[in-house]
């Protein structure tokens, strides 16, 4: 039987999403562009194939959702933009030099209030979906790579590839993990 780690949710903040990415709004720096009426901050987008642009549902897992599947992709800065005020949790966890997934101890999950999206860095670890906190579901607007997509999608099961890695914390570790909230940020998790 696997032991069960827990992990906190936390406030989604540029300097706390850093290692793992970007955020997608505005920042808190000066813009890189202007012009008389507009203002634009440049997330930097980087892509080995062609790009896509999909939308996301997520479906509502209940309270105090649980995984032990993580992945990371190594040709796109995968990006997702909650539509609609959704907000959901999004586990993370730094990049490795191989392919066994981070210590446990180091995945975080990051509470998306809905008002700004996420854009991770090529190799940042990440649990399989994000995790919605109403029901029935949150959307994104997702932009990834055809490819890696591609990849995904023609293997009936969760998939260690080329483009996507993929590491079970059961299987090497007898770990699984649970979301929780002592900060109270989102009242439904």
């Amino acid at each position: 039987m696997a032991r069960t780690l827990e992990i906190p949710l936390e406030p989604l903040t540029h300097d706390a999403f850093a290692p793992f990415g970007q955020l997608v709004g505005e920042r808190p720096e000066a813009p890189g562009w202007q012009r008389p009426l507009l203002d634009a901050w440049k997330n930097r987008f980087e892509i080995d194939g062609r790009t896509e642009l999909r939308v996301m549902r997520y479906h509502f897992q209940g309270k105090a959702p649980a995984f032990h599947l993580v992945e990371r992709h190594v040709c796109v800065t995968e990006s997702r933009i909650p539509m609609a005020g959704a907000q959901a949790v999004i586990v993370v966890g730094p990049l490795t030099a191989d392919r066994k997934g981070p210590p446990p101890e180091t995945l975080r999950a990051f509470h998306i209030d809905g008002r700004c999206g996420l854009m991770l860095h090529r190799g940042t670890w990440h649990a399989l979906d994000c995790f919605p906190l109403t029901r029935p579901h949150a959307d994104f607007a997702f932009v990834s790579e055809v490819e890696t997509e591609d990849e995904i999608e023609t293997s009936k099961d969760a998939i260690d590839g080329e483009r996507t890695h993929l590491f079970d914390y059961r299987a090497a570790h007898g770990v699984e993990f649970r979301l929780i909230d002592p900060k109270g940020l989102a009242p439904h998790l």
